[in-house]
């Protein structure tokens, strides 16, 4: 419907125009010197429009040769970004390659032909940094810096992972310190962040690091909780190494109790997190203070590790020890790691026949290397030589079942 109203205006139209061009021709009078122009009014104006008809053609052949020929003629902005896109490809392909002198080349040309300059000259350090020309690299950053000034995360981030796989870590830290700053939420830089301290062992600042990466979700909580673990372990390691080199035997346990105060409630309640804190009071020589700890916690905090070094650490009354691990056994009386150490405090406190009576009740659970040497030792002193030395002998064919095979000589 549409169409057919625009066909009737401009038959209409043309009609009207039809009309007035018969009805009235105009006259047009053109005077310069000694020459005079003269025309119809329709006349003049059918030379005009044929006129810029003609330059429009002109323009539109000029526009198709420079095309054409850009190689000859590079002057058109068309030209110039075709160009750019085939150094770019080029010089792509040749990184893939591992051409990284003729990458680093064509990709900074690609740099300098393109309208956006910024993964030219990212391209390019890279190139330059895999070349070992870490002097190129820098000054393509600075170059890219200086072009596209907006872009200072993604400089920073490249920059960064240059540095880390270069293995300056002490200048990939302090790039992601700087940008940690700008950006704090930002994914990537944190797990950045997380590699540069595990490689430089800086646990500590790790540790500080791993709430924020679980709540950004940067690492998985298997993750998160692996690598807690891990940095508890170092920390507690070196603390122990601080604690013995001082002269005051209350001194000593100062650096592990200040790791365990610093600590969120969450985190002490973890068994793997006091296990390392007990563990470490033990190896300073504050056997008192972790059996208390121990004895405390272990109705709500139990597990085997805790357990077995509850049975040995040395406590202040070692029958209340014994009593206590006893009022255990009740809801646990089919627990292999609690009947030994309810053996080896039963060994302590000198009650000979418990003690056989535990140890034999866990080794019936589970075959272990540890009570079958506690059971050997306890049978020597009871001077039942035989049986002991039948201990020993199973617990060393135990332990060498569970050892890791090696090659033999002859086949390496």
């Amino acid at each position: 419907m549409k169409g057919f109203v625009l066909f009737l205006v401009l038959m209409a139209g043309s009609l009207l125009l039809a009309n007035m061009m018969v009805s009235d021709h105009g006259y047009v009078m053109i005077t310069f010197g000694q020459i005079t122009f003269e025309s119809t009014f329709w006349g003049l104006l059918l030379l005009v429009a044929m006129g810029l008809g003609l330059i429009w053609l002109v323009l539109a052949l000029l526009r198709l040769l420079l095309g054409t020929f850009s190689v000859v003629y590079p002057m058109s902005a068309k030209a110039r970004k075709a160009k750019a896109r085939k150094l770019f490809d080029r010089g792509l392909a040749e990184f893939t390659k591992g051409h990284w002198h003729k990458a680093e080349r064509l990709l900074g040309q690609a740099a300098k032909s393109g309208e956006s300059p910024l993964i030219n000259y990212l391209a390019a350090a890279r190139a330059a940094h895999e070349a070992g020309n870490y002097e190129a690299s820098a000054n393509w950053l600075r170059q890219a810096d200086s072009k596209a000034p907006g872009a200072e995360m993604a400089i920073g981030i490249t920059q960064a992972q240059l540095q880390l796989s270069g293995n300056h870590l002490e200048q990939a830290l302090a790039t992601l310190q700087h940008l940690r700053k700008k950006y704090p939420r930002h994914g990537y830089i944190l797990k950045m962040l997380k590699q540069v301290y595990t490689r430089l062992n800086d646990w500590h600042s790790l540790e500080k690091l791993l709430p924020e990466l679980r709540r950004r979700k940067v690492i998985s909580e298997d993750e998160y909780q692996q690598l807690e673990q891990q940095s508890f372990k170092v920390l507690f390691d070196q603390a122990c190494l601080f604690g013995r080199n001082r002269d005051l035997p209350e001194e000593r346990t100062q650096p592990v109790d200040a790791i365990w105060m610093g600590l969120s409630r969450q985190q002490r309640k973890d068994p793997a997190t006091f296990y390392r804190y007990c563990n470490s009071l033990v190896r300073l020589g504050a056997g008192e203070k972790a059996e208390q700890l121990l004895r405390e916690n272990l109705k709500h905090c139990y597990s085997e590790p805790l357990i077995r070094l509850y049975g040995v650490t040395p406590g202040k009354d070692m029958q209340k020890q014994l009593l206590f691990a006893e009022s255990l056994l009740a809801q646990r009386t089919n627990d292999a790691a609690l009947l030994l150490t309810l053996g080896r405090l039963a060994l302590r406190n000198e009650l000979w026949g418990k003690a056989r009576e535990y140890l034999e009740a866990s080794l019936h659970l589970r075959k272990s290397v540890d009570v079958y040497n506690e059971l050997g030792h306890l049978l020597a002193h009871l001077d039942q030589f035989e049986t002991s030395s039948r201990y020993f002998q199973e617990g060393l064919l135990l332990a060498a079942d569970s050892a890791p095979q090696l090659p033999s000589p002859e086949s390496v």
